[in-house]
């Protein structure tokens, strides 16, 4: 079984990573693993209060087959955690696939990882932070897939979901990937 690190933190956008979810359990057979960086419980931006496993400082980057994180309104209090940037780091340079919805693509800035690289996230998530995009160049695409590393706007969750499906390898054709981007559209 494969398993992937979700990282939590207060006020992460639950709606954003849903469907991704929900297909990562359904077709990809993950077992999801939640992480916090201080090692406590926190809620989302919708009320959920979410139980972590374990301690980001107990996760070992090997053990993943994917990083995921949400936006949210709570990513100030994470951007400028050493553990977090670190992790990443070690992830980015082991190959894991990490992929960043909305605000969280502020952690891959921090971390180094998006110099000389294009990402995207919402509008005002690149105004807001734009230090820690130096060097990198904001395209205001709704996804950006390079590598091993995925960033999306936060209003496109059916983008974000078929491109973790991608990394993931877990869509057996084109139509079963067209029919999850159908699904989280709405479409069926």
């Amino acid at each position: 079984m494969r398993n992937i690190l979700f990282i939590a933190y207060p006020l992460y956008a639950d709606f954003e990573i849903a469907h991704t979810l929900f297909f990562l359990r359904k077709v990809g057979k993950v077992k999801v693993i939640t992480a916090t960086v201080d090692g406590k419980h926190v809620e989302s931006v919708g009320g959920l209060i979410t139980t972590l496993q374990i301690t980001l400082a107990e996760a070992k980057v090997e053990d993943y087959d994917l990083v995921l994180i949400s936006g949210g309104d709570g990513i100030e209090t994470i951007i400028n955690d050493s553990l977090l940037s670190g992790f990443l780091q070690n992830a980015h340079l082991k190959g894991t696939p990490i992929a960043t919805i909305c605000a969280a693509a502020t952690l891959l800035g921090k971390a180094g990882l998006l110099k000389g690289k294009k990402f995207t996230c919402t509008d005002n998530t690149f105004t807001h932070f734009s230090e820690v995009f130096e060097g990198a160049t904001y395209t205001g695409n709704n996804i950006e897939v390079l590598d091993n590393i995925i960033t999306a706007k936060g209003t496109a969750f059916a983008e974000f979901t078929i491109a973790v499906g991608d990394q993931m390898k877990m869509w057996k054709n084109d139509a079963q990937s067209s029919d999850a981007l159908r699904f989280c559209k709405g479409e069926v």
